[in-house]
């Protein structure tokens, strides 16, 4: 077994960039909110920086820093939630939380990150903890390759309700495994990850995870869901650890990035992804400047690293097969 040593990652390091918050809401299905950013490095697919994210629409911006964003494509008609963007080596692979009658999740696949397949639905609620709530969805996919080859889909099930804001968030964490990216997925029955009063931060709900490999451990950011003292729903990002990416430790310094209390991140903070470039490390996440009538930015917070870099778990397009802008 790999001894668990959890990187310097306390809350005291991050910065946010100065150009906070980078990407605005814009016209969606809901209102005024944008969210949960998947981060494509110069040198994985072409030359520059690409973001994707939702609120209803998908969404794809491109940068030359990372930091100025522009709107290269809005797919109007997805009716989508969170993502994970993905690769296996030949194609780009791009799992969606849906909206329907009850949220599930399905997959889509582009050879060029701007035509993409019709969906297929790999994940529906079917246990008791994944239909606690209202409305009842899985949702929050999170897909990583593992050692052997095959597929774990992390994801969210079941959900707890945010009185003071209006809407829904996750509540518990759990995976499901396919030898073949496109599935079909074996569900564990039973979630890894539930509310937990022993950890204040995710104590009302563990909200989205994202997962990364970190030497030969796993390193996972999570925004847990809790309530503050005067009662009122509030989310952080927490670092947590494994040695088989199922039984997790919290970092004994989380959270690293809360609520700010003023600001485009006042009420809450969600979720995010995680790249190293440059000798730092880039966290990208949205947030909340209040509860019922809200508004949600993405913006950024960076650090200087010279430690283990936390990877993606994939393999990426050869070279001269990736489209260079």
């Amino acid at each position: 077994m790999i001894p668990v040593e959890f990187p310097a990652w306390e809350r005291e390091g991050w910065q946010d960039l100065a150009e906070n918050p980078i990407i605005l809401p814009l016209e969606g299905t809901w209102g005024p909110a944008i969210g949960d950013p998947q981060v494509v490095l110069p040198g994985e697919f072409d030359d520059r920086w690409h973001l994707f994210c939702h609120y209803g629409h998908l969404y794809h911006f491109v940068s030359h820093n990372g930091i100025q964003w522009q709107l290269v494509d809005d797919y109007a008609d997805w009716l989508i939630g969170p993502v994970s963007l993905t690769t296996d080596g030949t194609r780009w692979i791009l799992f969606c939380t849906q909206y329907s009658d009850e949220v599930l999740i399905n997959v889509r696949t582009s050879d060029d990150l701007v035509h993409w397949s019709e969906p297929v639905s790999v994940l529906t609620p079917e246990f008791d903890w994944e239909r606690e709530g209202h409305p009842i969805q899985v949702r929050n996919p999170c897909v990583v390759q593992l050692p052997d080859g095959r597929w774990r889909l992390y994801y969210c099930g079941g959900t707890v309700w945010l009185d003071d804001c209006g809407y829904e968030e996750p509540k518990h964490i759990g995976y499901a495994e396919s030898t073949d990216v496109l599935g079909p997925y074996h569900k564990r029955p039973t979630p890894i990850l539930s509310p937990d009063a022993a950890h204040w931060y995710r104590s009302f709900g563990t909200g989205g995870m994202k997962v990364f490999g970190y030497g030969e451990a796993y390193v996972a950011l999570i925004n847990g869901l809790y309530l503050d003292d005067e009662g009122r729903s509030r989310s952080a990002i927490s670092v947590l650890m494994s040695e088989d990416g199922v039984t997790w430790q919290d970092a004994p310094y989380n959270p690293i990035i809360l609520p700010s209390g003023e600001g485009w991140k006042k009420a809450i903070v969600y979720q995010l992804d995680l790249r190293y470039f440059a000798g730092k490390l880039w966290l990208f996440y949205n947030a909340r400047d209040d509860w019922k009538d809200g508004i949600e930015y993405i913006g950024c917070s960076v650090r200087d690293w010279s430690g283990p870099e936390p990877r993606k778990l994939w393999e990426l397009p050869a070279p001269s097969s990736r489209r260079m802008g």
